[in-house]
């Protein structure tokens, strides 16, 4: 055998074979249809119930529940503000299946549970009617007065929103209505937040704060969150100056912005009002100047309610002061907080 034939039989295969060609590719071939938002959402629901997080979290809500509302022996409503876009968002759709979890939970009704973001998309807003969760038509900044125990889910909102919720229930009666799912309020430390942010920097050092541990399958979802309430005993020494508060107009003034904005004109899309993390883009008009807050036992002045003379509405389980925003009004877009990453969209 030479040399040619000893490496023919060396590297020579025994079978014939041949080689594969590439297939052409077929025009006009349909797509796979993307996962329903439906889907989607149960997707996020399995896993935030992997491992123990989900267990540990609806534990610590309802130690803190029986703390904030000892004497109250109905289920809390909810408030979901700020969440985000479920469409487009992961983060949103596992804080979504928390809500919902906690909700189930905790045995409070779905029809019980209000939401509100400029950003909920038409999908959004299907999604919610699916679940049987109200979508509150209005943006109000934040401004609800809570006259019933209360769960606010606020997750990674931006720090005049929370400060809107405060000033709004700034009483020693409706201040413990308020249990705060959102981020931790003692972490602002801001030179400017006495001023700035009066309640959020007078309330914080009586909150009582349970951190939720960080969720190993969504980590930037949870991040820097507690479930925060005061008790009402904490705020029972409190003197006039410390419930007296300074007017919105004068705040606004000492952060150079005015206290009023124009709102989205019919040709603007949600884009305008658009609010993710990282992203702050604002079209709306937040309410207008308040009266000053006054100290508990004397006579407060009331802001002007709508001309049908109803002072309350209630919305499926939410109860908030129908006060007089304007005809043009629009409150609250959700903003990240400084410390929170990026939302993914």
């Amino acid at each position: 055998m030479n040399q040619n034939e000893a490496s023919s039989s060396q590297f020579g295969y025994e079978d014939h074979f041949t080689p594969a060609r590439t297939r052409k590719k077929r025009k006009n071939r349909p797509q796979a249809a993307p996962p329903s938002l439906t889907v989607l959402l149960d997707r996020a629901s399995e896993e935030l119930a992997h491992g123990d997080w989900l267990r540990e979290t609806q534990q610590s809500l309802r130690e803190s529940l029986e703390e904030a509302f000892p004497a109250s022996d109905a289920a809390p409503s909810v408030l979901c503000l700020g969440l985000g876009s479920p469409a487009s968002s992961r983060d949103a759709r596992a804080q979504l299946a928390f809500l919902l979890a906690a909700c189930d939970d905790l045995s409070i009704d779905r029809t019980n549970v209000a939401a509100f973001d400029p950003v909920f998309a038409p999908q959004d807003l299907e999604l919610l009617a699916q679940l049987r969760l109200t979508a509150l038509p209005d943006n109000r900044q934040a401004s609800y007065e809570l006259r019933s125990p209360t769960i606010v889910f606020m997750p990674h909102c931006d720090l005049h929103l929370y400060e809107n919720l405060l000033r709004e229930n700034w009483s020693p009666a409706q201040l413990p209505n308020v249990l705060l799912i959102a981020n931790r309020l003692c972490d602002y430390a801001e030179k400017k937040l006495a001023s700035e942010h009066p309640c959020v920097a007078r309330l914080a050092p009586y909150l009582t704060s349970r951190p939720l541990r960080p969720s190993t399958a969504f980590p930037t979802a949870f991040n820097n969150t507690s479930i925060q309430f005061v008790r009402a005993s904490s705020l029972a020494e409190r003197g006039a100056d410390w419930w007296t508060l300074p007017d919105v107009a004068a705040t606004s003034a000492s952060t150079g912005q005015s206290a009023r904005t124009p709102a989205p004109g019919p040709e603007q899309t949600t884009e305008d009002v658009k609010l993710s993390r990282g992203v702050t883009d604002v079209s709306g008009e937040p309410k207008g100047p308040r009266e000053e807050r006054r100290a508990p036992g004397s006579a407060p002045a009331r802001a002007q309610v709508r001309s049908n003379g109803d002072e309350v509405a209630v919305t499926r389980g939410v109860q908030v002061a129908d006060r007089d925003h304007g005809a043009d009004g629009a409150d609250g877009a959700r903003a990240p907080s400084a410390s929170s990453p990026s939302r993914d969209q």
